[in-house]
C-alpha cells in the first residue's frame, strides 16, 4: 500500500476536471502496461478466448521480475553483511567512544572505511545491470507480446458496471468477490476500487464513480495506516473527486475523518466549512448535475429497463393461450432422425420459439471452439447509412466466420439446423462462432434486415435462426426475448431454434432478443441464419395474412 501512496501521490489541482492525474499515468504504465510498439489493440475484454493470452503474458514477465528480484535480493544480501559488520564497530564504540578511537586499528579502519570502502560501495551500486537487464526485458516482451491496452482497462471497467446495473449487484458485494451470493474468487484491494472509480470518472460516468471511491475509502479505513500523513493526503484526493462532481456529503464526510486524525489541517478546516455549507443549504451543484442525460437515450427507455428485468427473472413468462408447453421426441419427419429422435422443449407456442438439447457432444463443441479461437476478432454490428460494419459498444464480443466445410463438425451443424427446422439450407449463411468476454452482451435487436438496403434482394430476409450453445455459462449469460418475457439459459450442446418471419415473410417483431451480459463464465454460440429464397415449400405462405399480431411491438423500441 505504501508503494501505491508514497510513489504515485498527487496534488490535485484547482481545475481537475476530467484531467487524467499524473501519478495515475506512471501507475498505469506499470500496472497496466504500455501499448504495444505497433499500436494494435487486441481488445482483450471483448471475449474470454483473448483474455487467455493474458495469462501467459503475465506469465512471462512475471518470471522476468522474478528474475530481478532475485538478482536485486543477492545484491542487497551482499551489502547487508557489510553494513551489519559496520554496525557491529559502531555497537561496540558506543559504549566507550574515546576508548574505541583510541585504539589505532579501529581509527585506521573508520578512516579507511569512508576514504575508501565507502567509495567501492558506491562503485558496486553503480556497476550493477539489474534494473536495466529487467528494463531491456520488458522492452522486449512488449515488443513479442500484445499488452493491454488503456481501451482494455476502460472496457472492463464498464463491463463490470454493466453487470453492476444489469444483475443490481452491491459495490461491496462485487469487491469482495461475490456474484449473485456466492464467493468465486479473490476480493478486489482498495487501490483496485479506487482505480476503477477512477476510470470511469475520466469517461465521466459519475454516478458509479462515486459508489467505488466510496468503497476505496472504506477499505483504506480498516487499515492502519490510515493515520499516516501521505494516506490522509491522499484521502484529501478523493475528497476532491467528491467536491468536484457534487458528492457533497461523502466529501464532508470524508473531510472529518482527516481532520478527526490531524486538526492541524487549516486548508481542510475550510473545505469542511464550505462542505458544511453546501450541504447545509442543499445545492445541487457539480459534474454530477451538469451532465444532462440525452434525449433519446436507449438506456433510460422501457424497452430497456424490460430487458435487464427479463435477464434478472424478474418477469415471469406470459401463460400459453394454445395449450401447455412440453417436453417431447421429435423427428421432424427427418429419415435419420425416425430411430433416434431430438429431446425437444418447447419455450414459447406463438412464436415457436424451442431449445433442444443434446444436439452435440462435448467433443463437437471443443473442435468448434479450437478452430474458432485462431480466428476471433471484435464482432461488429451493420450500419443503417449502409457504411461499413463497426464494432460497438451494445455488442461486446469477438466472432469468426466459416464455411461449413471446413469441418466435420460444422457440416453436422448445417445437417442439424435442416433437419430440426425443415428449412432448405442452400440459402444458408456461413457459420458464425462468437464468444462473450468480461460482461459480455448484444442489446435486444432483430435477426431479420430492417431494411433493404443492406442484404442481397435475391437471398431474401433470414427466415430463421438456429444458435448452437458450444458451452455452458455459470452464470448470466442468458438469450433474452424481452416482448416474450423469457430468458433461455445456454447448455452446452443444445440449440435455441425460433423464426424471424411470419409465414408471409413479414418481419415478426416479438421476435426482439438480446444476449444478457455473461456474470460468470465463458460463453461460446454457433450462429446458422437461414435466408427465405427457396423455402416457399418448406414453409409456405398460409391463405390470410398474419403478420398483423406482431406489428404492435414494432413501435415499442
Amino acid at each position: 500500500m505504501q508503494f501505491f501512496l508514497n510513489k504515485f501521490f498527487f496534488k490535485k489541482s484547482k481545475e481537475m476536471r476530467y484531467q487524467f492525474p499524473l501519478f495515475l499515468c506512471t501507475f498505469m504504465v506499470i500496472c497496466c502496461f504500455c501499448n504495444n510498439a505497433t499500436g494494435n489493440s487486441d481488445e482483450y475484454f471483448s471475449s474470454v478466448a483473448g483474455l487467455e493470452k493474458l495469462l501467459m503474458v503475465e506469465y512471462v514477465v512475471l518470471d522476468e521480475l522474478q528474475n530481478y528480484i532475485d538478482s536485486v535480493q543477492k545484491h542487497i544480501d551482499s551489502l547487508q553483511s557489510e553494513v551489519d559488520a559496520i554496525r557491529s564497530d559502531h555497537q561496540a564504540a558506543a559504549d566507550d567512544v574515546d576508548g574505541y578511537l583510541s585504539n589505532p586499528v579501529n581509527a585506521y579502519r573508520l578512516i579507511k572505511r569512508l576514504q575508501s570502502d565507502w567509495h567501492t560501495f558506491e562503485d558496486v551500486i553503480r556497476a550493477d545491470t539489474s534494473r536495466a537487464d529487467f528494463l531491456s526485458s520488458m522492452e522486449t516482451n512488449r515488443q513479442a507480446f500484445d499488452f493491454p491496452t488503456k481501451e482494455d482497462v476502460i472496457g472492463s471497467a464498464v463491463a463490470l458496471v454493466r453487470l453492476q446495473d444489469t444483475y443490481k449487484l452491491e459495490v461491496a458485494e462485487l469487491a469482495s468477490g461475490i456474484l449473485n451470493g456466492i464467493k468465486y474468487g479473490p476480493s478486489m484491494s482498495w487501490q483496485d476500487c479506487f482505480l476503477l472509480g477512477h476510470h470511469l470518472y475520466e469517461i465521466q460516468d459519475f454516478n458509479h464513480t462515486v459508489p467505488w471511491l466510496k468503497q476505496s475509502m472504506q477499505m483504506l479505513k480498516s487499515q492502519d495506516s490510515t493515520k499516516d500523513a501521505v494516506t490522509l493526503d491522499f484521502m484529501e484526493t478523493v475528497v476532491a473527486y467528491h467536491r468536484e462532481m457534487g458528492d457533497f456529503e461523502t466529501a464532508l464526510e470524508l473531510t472529518n475523518y482527516i481532520l478527526s486524525f490531524d486538526a492541524t489541517r487549516e486548508h481542510m478546516s475550510a473545505t469542511k466549512y464550505y462542505l458544511e455549507r453546501m450541504v447545509s443549504d442543499g445545492i445541487k451543484a457539480g459534474l454530477m448535475h451538469e451532465m444532462i442525460p440525452q434525449a433519446g437515450d436507449y438506456h433510460l427507455s422501457n424497452d430497456f429497463k424490460r430487458y435487464e428485468q427479463v435477464c434478472r427473472g424478474e418477469l415471469q413468462l406470459i401463460a400459453a393461450e394454445e395449450r401447455p408447453l412440453r417436453c417431447r421426441y421429435d423427428s421432424n419427419n427427418a429419415p435419420f432422425r425416425l430411430l433416434q429422435p431430438y429431446k425437444v422443449e418447447e419455450l414459447y407456442l406463438n412464436p415457436r420459439v424451442v431449445q433442444i438439447h443434446d444436439v452435440l457432444t462435448t467433443d463437437n463443441t471443443d473442435a468448434v471452439k479450437q478452430l474458432a479461437k485462431t480466428r476471433m476478432s471484435r464482432s461488429q454490428v451493420r450500419n443503417l447509412d449502409g457504411s461499413a460494419a463497426s464494432s460497438a459498444n451494445y455488442r461486446i464480443s469477438k466472432s469468426a466466420w466459416f464455411h461449413y466445410e471446413e469441418s466435420e463438425e460444422m457440416q453436422k451443424m448445417l445437417r442439424h439446423m435442416g433437419d430440426l427446422s425443415g428449412l432448405n439450407m442452400d440459402y444458408a449463411e456461413h457459420l458464425q462462432v462468437a464468444n462473450y468476454g468480461i460482461g459480455g452482451h448484444y442489446e435486444p435487436h432483430f435477426d431479420f434486415f430492417t431494411d433493404n438496403c443492406t442484404y442481397n434482394l435475391s437471398d431474401g430476409n433470414r427466415i430463421a435462426t438456429g444458435i448452437f450453445y458450444l458451452s455452458d455459462v455459470e452464470e448470466g449469460g442468458g438469450t433474452a426475448f424481452p416482448y416474450l418475457r423469457l430468458v433461455v439459459k445456454p447448455q452446452q450442446g443444445s440449440v435455441l431454434l425460433w423464426y424471424n418471419l411470419h409465414r408471409s415473410e413479414e418481419p415478426d417483431y416479438r421476435t426482439r432478443h438480446a444476449a444478457c451480459p455473461v456474470l460468470k463464465g465463458s460463453k461460446w454460440i454457433g450462429n446458422i441464419w437461414v435466408r427465405v429464397r427457396n423455402q416457399d415449400r418448406a414453409r409456405p405462405c398460409g391463405l390470410l395474412p398474419d403478420h398483423e399480431v406482431s406489428l404492435k411491438y414494432k413501435h415499442l423500441v
